[in-house]
Order: structure tokens, then C-alpha cells, then sequence
């Protein structure tokens, strides 16, 4: 096929340049030979190519007549299987493995339909490629015959001849693309029968699914006696030498060789890039979380119950990463090759897994309380977990690779459950002899809980109950995992409240930037998605989610009409979720904006923050209209919402939407902006934030305004520091008639000099002398100073001038009255006159 690609490129290249020639009517041209010689050249590849195209044909015939071949084995395989389904007695092993088989013929058809898809689409590119010749020499041979009749009969010859050359090339052209669409014509046949065999694979995985499903249900009460003769030595022996051989001919050469094959067979670029991309994604990982182990912070994390999940998740990461890959490698062709071998490591992995958890929680746990039983459940849990992972491997082998109604899987589970009972019995008998006994009535219950729990499981084994007490033992397993999950999740939780809480500030109701409200939100969502995770996990343990999930799902996805809406419960939710991700975005935003992207813009803070809310208008906007959407409202709902709006707009609202678009005029022209001091009133404050509707405006006396922000439009706002941050003041002082008035000029300025908070710019202070007062010569010390220093240089000035006048004994006067009380007659009337007189 390459050759042929590479045949057709130098032949569109070669009729290109034809097409690309005009000659004269008279004979070719000297440099028209060459290209004359590279097309006849071009005819005789053409020849090539039309031999192996048809060379090809019959490969794909002999592909199409093979491939139907295995597809009657696999519709062979598809009857079995539904013929299985009919046998009131099979085992829902037997009906598991046809699920697996189900699963790999699946996988190898979807293989195989790619690549037919594949052989397809270059077809086509091949027909197109010579379609397009095709179009070149009609347009060569339609130059060629229209060419002026009154020429030489040699050039007439030579013409013939070149029409002839043409017309031999399209023929072979054509011949050419006939045998492509016979070719497409096999392969889309190919494609439909893949299709169709893929469709009855789904149906019957389908059905093979349902069916497992409702004997699963009803297989837990369904009892298989048990022989005796199954414990005879002789039936151990059979059944081992049968073991023997089954393993004997899983490493046979026949069986490796054949292995090897498919493996050669089925691998491709594709299950090659996936293992590759996961594996890179695996090693960037844990490069990550090397990193972060010497982080500090990640350090203080984990030495405290804050970072006790974390620490659980570290020492499973190992058993985590294995997981992942036997999942990846189940998506893969890789499945098709080795399906028992994947699915006996990923589910001993999953066990190991669960082991792990509970281990290391316990002994988080035993750190934590200290209580004898914990520690006693420490010593014990190397037995009890080496068990469990010894009983798994043993079983998986046998069931497996060995057989499935083999007597020794009973033997396996009697004796693995007698040893279990043992142990439990063993434990709490070391527990009583380690100190002196309890009397707490939750020890004594959980002593007789879990005594009753494994010799119930060994009753039910007994009396050929398996698949109950199977279910028994690993449903109160995976509780016990789950329980300690939430224990520790319950334990990082407590330890964030009450780091919270100790950073808490009472006064301002306000820590961090975080609300009390919000946060009391944020940490009770967490204590419920730890009780809804317990709540999920322990319906999955004990297969209650079959029934009550799929019940939970169907009501919470359902359309409830409301006049022209359709409304759900999933829509509510996910409106939240998309209003709550909006949230936290824009706080993130807001700290990426103001801590990287504007920090070094050299804008002013009341532009900075203009940015900031401009941008975050915006993006509550479009979370807003997300949120809509996933809330069930289509575009037509959200023009009635809106046309709502504007009637409310009219009638009630107005007030609020002038208070809107002020605010954003005040973002956009700031003649306010954050940080601004405003005088409102007669009272002075900083504009601390510009919301939709008002502005935060806070005192001095740390109390807060809040003003509409159509106040701000219409009426009239002093800004002191709408230019710049600089203000001038005059401080007032009177001195008493008689004083040097020169030297009073030159201490009021060396007051002002001494002073750090008056400044010099835009002017020097100065001294006006400008008024004869009733008891005083009033002077004026005009300064500047900053907005934000004003009231303490104005207090410091006169600080500073009570000093210097006392040195320089100049007097600040004061009004003095005196009251005389005078006795003018018998009846003792009492006149007043007044006298005002400059004291000293």
C-alpha cells in the first residue's frame, strides 16, 4: 500500500506540471520530452499499482471469509451463553465467567472494527486521490483535441499519439478505481457484521448482567449441601492431582506459545500509549508528592489529626497505583490476552488495599485514644490481616486458574473460617488476661458482636449456606473499613474546628477573610458528606444499593413540570454547585488579580479595585446564566425570566436597578473609588467597598454607612482624596494684644518645621495675620498634610505651640467675666453689671 501512496503522489506531481504546460500548436517542445518520458513512466506504474490493488482484493476477500469464520464462533459462544440462561441450576460462577468472556469478545471485535475503519478511511483517500487524476487527464485530453486542426501531419501524429497515452492512463485509472470500490464494498460489509456482532455482545452482556444480578439476590438463601465424602482423603487427593494438571497445562509450551501469539496479534500503538501516558502521569505524581514531603507546611499537616487521611493515603499509595494499573490494563487489549491474571491481581490488590486502610487507621486510632482495646487490637492485627491476605490468595488461585466447583474452595473456606473463630475467641481471652476486666457495657456488646458474627458465618458455611456466609464475612469487613475511615475523616474534621476556632477573632466576627456563617456551612457539609460516605458505603457493603440507589437516582433525575419549566432535583443541585464552584472561583480570582496580575500595574487601589469588580460582575454573569441552564431553564424560559424582570424593572425595582447602574458608573468614571475619603453629612469616612446596590463607607468611629449608590450620582459628596492624598488645613490661634507679632510668626512656622507629619509639598506652611479679634490678635497657620495624618499633625501643632509660647512667654488669651452682687436697698435687690476685662 505505501507503494502505491508514494506511486499516486509522483503521478499527481507529474500531471500537475502537465497541466501546468501550454505549448504551442505545433510540435512539443525540447523541454517538454522529459515530462513525456516521467509520464510514460507513470503509465507503466499505474500498471504496478492496478496489479497490486488486485493483489490486495484478494487479501481482503481471504480477510472477509476468515473474519466470518470467527464471527460464526463467536455467535456460537453468544447461543451457549443464552442457552446457559435457561439451565434452571448454573452457577452464578459459571455466569460470571461467560460475563468476562463476554467482555474480551467485545474487546477483540472493537479491535478489529477499528482497524476495519481504519482500512476504510484510506480507501477512500485512495479513491479520492484518484479520482482527482481522473479529473487532470479529462482536462488534458479535452486541451489536447481542441488544439487548431491546421497543423503539420507530424505534429498531428504526435497529438494522436498523446491523446492515446492519455486515454491508456485513464482507462488504467479507472480499472484502478473500480477494484478500490469492490475493495470498499468487502471491508463495509466487514464493518456491518463487526457492528452487528458488537450489538449482540452488548444485548447479551446486558441480559448476562440482569441475570447475575437476580440470582446474586436470590442466591443468598439458596443452599448447597455438602458431602461428606468431601472431606475424605481420597477426594483431597483427586482433586489435587486434578490441580496439578490443570497447572501443568497452564505453563505447557502449547498454552505459553499461544499466549505469546495473541499477545504479538493484539498489541497496539493505541493500549501502548494509554499504559505509557498513565505510567508517565504515575511517575509525575509521585515526583509531586516527594516535593511536598519537604515542604513545611506539609510536615506540620501531617503530624497532626488534621493530616490523618493524608497519611493513610500515603501508605496506600502503593496499592492504589497497582489498582490503577490492573483497571487500565482491563481497558486495554492487554485484557484479551490475560483476563484471569488481571483480575486475580486487582481483586488481591483491592483486598491488600483494604487491609492497609484499616491497619493504619488503627493504629491512628490507638495513638489517638489509648485504650486497651485498641492497643490489643494493634498486637492481633498482623494475624488477622495476614490471614485475610493469605485466604484471598489461596482462594483467587483456585478459583481463577484451577476450577470453580472444585470441592477444595469448600475445604479452603471452612478451614479458613474455623481458624477466623479461633482467632476471635483467642483475642478476646488475651484482651481479658492483659489487664483487669471492664466492665463498660459497649465492651461487653462488642465482645459478644463479634463472636456472634464469625461463628454465625461458620454455622451458615456448615449447613451449605456459602454464598450467605460469604456475603456474611465481607460485608461486615468492608463496614469495618468504612468505619474507620469515617473515625479518622471525623477526627481531621474535629482538629480543623478547633484550629478554627482558636483563631476565631469574637470582635469582628471575622477570621481570615473567612465569614463565621460560611464557615459554619462549610464544616457541617463536611460532617454530612462524611455521614452520607458511611451511609453509601455501608448500602454497598451489604448490596442494599441495588435497590435503594437506583430508586434514589431515578426520583432525583426526575422532571417535574411547573407551567412552561421542567424542573428536577439534579437541576437544584447542580444550580448550587455551579452558584458555589462561581463562589470560590471569584475569591480566587480576587487574591490571583490583587496578589499577582495588578500588584506591580502602577494603577491606584481605587482603579485596582474598579478592575477587580468590573471582572467579577462578569464572571457572576456568566456563572449565573451556567447555573439557569443546568436549572432546566432553556433560552425561551430565560426570556420570560428576563421579560419578568423588566416588568418588576418598571414597577418595584427600579430603585434597586438605579442603584445597579450607579455603581457601575462609579466604576467606571470613580469619582469615589476604594479607598477615597468622603465626607458625607458632616461626617467623614473611607470608602471601603462598592457593592451592586450601596457603598460600605466606615468612620472614624469604626462605624459603618451604608449608602445607596445613586446618593453618590445625585448628590453632593465631599472627596478629599480624589486627586491626591494631600490636604490643606488652617489651625487657628489668637495671642493677646501687646505680643510680638513677628515672633509669633516665627514660632508658629518652627512649629510647623518640628512637626514630621506637616509636609512641604505642594506648598510650605505659611502664617496669616488676618484679623483684630474682640480679645485677641488671630493668626492662621495654613499647612499641608496627608489624608491620612491630618488629625495627628493638627494635634501635635498645637502640642508643639503651647510649647514654644510658653517658652517665649506669649500669651494666648481667654475671655474673663467677673459678676459683682451689690445690696442698693432695705428689700435687698440685688443689681449685676457686667465687666469684661483681659485677664493676665
Amino acid at each position: 500500500m505505501k507503494k502505491t501512496i508514494l506511486f499516486w503522489a509522483f503521478c499527481f506531481i507529474c500531471l500537475t506540471s502537465l497541466s501546468f504546460a501550454q505549448p504551442p500548436a505545433g510540435a512539443p517542445s525540447v523541454e517538454d520530452k522529459p515530462i513525456l518520458v516521467q509520464f510514460d513512466q507513470a503509465v507503466e506504474a499505474a500498471k504496478d499499482t492496478l496489479g497490486t490493488l488486485e493483489e490486495d482484493f484478494l487479501v481482503e476477500k481471504k480477510i472477509f471469509e476468515e473474519l466470518m469464520a470467527q464471527q460464526q464462533v463467536y455467535r456460537t459462544q453468544i447461543n451457549s451463553l443464552r442457552n446457559f440462561l435457561i439451565v434452571p441450576d448454573i452457577s452464578t460462577s459459571v455466569i460470571g465467567k461467560g460475563l468476562e468472556e463476554v467482555d474480551i469478545t467485545t474487546t477483540l471485535v472493537q479491535s478489529k472494527l477499528e482497524k476495519s475503519r481504519e482500512r476504510e478511511e484510506k480507501i477512500h483517500q485512495n479513491l479520492s486521490g484518484v479520482h482527482d487524476k481522473i479529473i487532470l487527464i479529462d482536462e488534458r485530453i479535452k486541451e489536447a483535441e481542441s488544439m487548431p486542426g491546421e497543423i503539420a501531419d507530424g505534429d498531428s501524429t504526435d497529438r494522436a499519439a498523446d491523446i492515446k497515452k492519455f486515454k491508456t492512463y485513464r482507462v488504467l485509472l479507472e480499472k484502478q478505481k473500480k477494484v478500490l470500490h469492490t475493495i470498499l464494498d468487502v471491508v463495509t460489509l466487514e464493518i456491518e457484521s463487526e457492528n452487528d456482532l458488537l450489538m449482540a455482545l452488548k444485548e447479551l452482556r446486558v441480559t448476562l448482567k440482569k441475570e447475575l444480578k437476580d440470582r446474586k439476590g436470590g442466591r443468598l438463601l439458596q443452599r448447597n449441601e455438602i458431602k461428606i465424602k468431601t472431606f475424605f482423603p481420597t477426594t483431597v487427593v483427586k482433586e489435587m492431582m486434578l490441580c496439578f494438571s490443570t497447572v501443568k497445562q497452564l505453563f505447557s509450551r502449547e498454552q505459553l506459545s499461544l499466549r505469546w501469539n495473541q499477545l504479538q496479534e493484539q498489541t497496539n500503538l493505541k493500549s501502548i500509549v494509554i499504559l505509557g501516558v498513565f505510567l508517565l502521569i504515575c511517575f509525575f505524581f509521585r515526583k509531586s508528592l516527594k516535593l511536598m514531603r519537604h515542604k513545611q507546611g506539609y510536615a506540620e499537616i501531617i503530624s497532626r489529626r488534621t493530616g490523618y487521611p493524608i497519611i493513610v493515603f500515603e501508605d496506600a499509595l502503593f496499592y492504589i497505583f497497582w489498582i490503577c494499573l490492573t483497571v487500565t490494563l482491563s481497558k486495554s487489549i492487554f485484557y484479551v490476552v490475560f483476563p484471569d491474571i488481571i483480575n486475580f491481581f486487582k481483586t488481591l490488590l483491592i483486598v491488600a488495599l483494604c487491609t492497609k486502610i484499616a491497619t493504619d487507621s488503627m493504629r491512628l486510632i490507638v495513638n489517638e485514644k489509648g485504650h486497651e482495646l485498641f492497643k490489643a487490637l494493634f498486637k492481633w492485627k498482623n494475624a488477622f490481616v495476614m490471614g485475610v491476605r493469605f485466604y484471598t490468595l489461596v482462594y483467587l488461585l483456585f478459583y481463577r486458574f484451577l476450577s470453580l466447583e472444585s470441592s477444595l474452595l469448600v475445604l479452603i473456606r471452612i478451614g479458613s473460617e474455623i481458624i477466623l473463630v479461633m482467632g476471635v475467641f483467642l483475642f478476646w481471652r488475651d484482651f481479658a488476661k492483659a489487664g483487669p476486666p471492664s466492665s463498660s457495657l459497649g465492651i461487653k456488646l462488642l465482645n459478644i458482636w463479634s463472636k456472634a458474627v464469625v461463628v454465625a458465618g461458620l454455622f451458615t458455611e456448615i449447613a451449605g449456606y456459602g454464598y450467605f456466609s460469604a456475603w456474611w464475612y465481607i460485608s461486615w469487613g468492608i463496614s469495618i473499613v468504612i468505619l474507620c475511615v469515617c473515625v479518622l475523616l471525623f477526627y481531621s474534621m474535629k482538629d480543623i474546628d478547633r484550629k478554627f476556632k482558636d483563631k476565631f477573632e469574637s470582635d469582628s466576627r471575622q477570621s481570615h477573610g473567612v465569614f463565621s456563617p460560611l464557615y459554619w456551612l462549610f464544616s457541617n457539609s463536611i460532617y454530612c458528606f462524611i455521614v452520607a460516605f458511611a451511609v453509601i458505603g455501608f448500602s454497598f457493603s451489604w448490596g442494599i444499593s441495588d435497590l435503594f440507589f437506583p430508586f434514589l437516582w431515578e426520583n432525583f433525575n426526575r422532571q417535574y413540570a411547573m407551567g412552561n419549566f421542567q424542573l428536577s432535583l439534579a437541576g437544584c443541585a447542580y444550580f448550587l454547585l455551579v452558584i458555589l464552584a462561581t463562589y470560590f472561583f471569584i475569591r480566587l480570582w480576587k487574591r490571583l488579580m490583587t496578589a499577582h496580575v495588578l500588584k506591580e500595574s502602577g494603577m491606584s487601589t481605587g482603579a485596582k479595585e474598579s478592575v477587580i469588580s468590573i471582572s467579577i460582575y462578569i464572571i457572576w454573569g456568566g456563572g449565573i446564566l451556567i447555573g439557569l441552564n443546568v436549572f432546566g431553564l432553556d433560552t425561551t424560559s430565560l426570556t420570560v425570566a428576563f421579560g419578568a424582570l423588566s416588568i418588576g424593572l418598571g414597577f418595584g425595582l427600579q430603585n434597586i436597578f438605579s442603584n445597579f447602574i450607579s455603581g457601575l458608573i462609579l466604576l467606571f468614571e470613580r469619582p469615589i473609588q476604594v479607598g477615597d475619603v468622603v465626607e458625607v453629612a458632616d461626617i467623614w469616612g473611607e470608602v471601603k467597598k462598592i457593592n451592586v446596590r450601596s457603598t460600605l463607607v466606615q468612620t472614624y468611629t469604626n462605624s459603618s454607612l451604608i449608602i445607596p449608590n445613586s446618593e453618590f450620582i445625585s448628590a453632593k459628596v465631599v472627596n478629599w482624596s480624589h486627586q491626591d492624598p494631600y490636604i490643606r488645613r488652617d489651625l487657628l490661634v489668637g495671642v493677646a494684644y501687646g505680643s510680638d507679632t513677628g515672633l509669633v510668626k516665627e514660632l508658629l512656622l518652627k512649629a510647623a518645621d518640628s512637626v514630621k507629619h506637616v509636609y512641604s509639598y505642594p506648598r510650605k506652611p505659611m502664617v496669616l495675620f488676618f484679623n483684630f479679634g474682640e480679645s485677641s490678635l488671630d493668626f492662621k497657620l495654613r499647612f499641608w498634610s496627608g489624608i491620612d495624618d491630618f488629625v495627628t499633625a493638627e494635634s501635635d501643632l498645637r502640642f508643639e505651640i503651647d510649647k514654644l509660647f510658653r517658652e517665649h512667654d506669649v500669651v494666648i488669651p481667654f475671655p474673663q467675666r467677673d459678676l459683682h452682687i451689690m445690696d442698693v436697698s432695705p428689700k435687698a435687690q440685688i443689681s449685676c453689671s457686667r465687666t469684661d476685662s483681659l485677664g493676665d
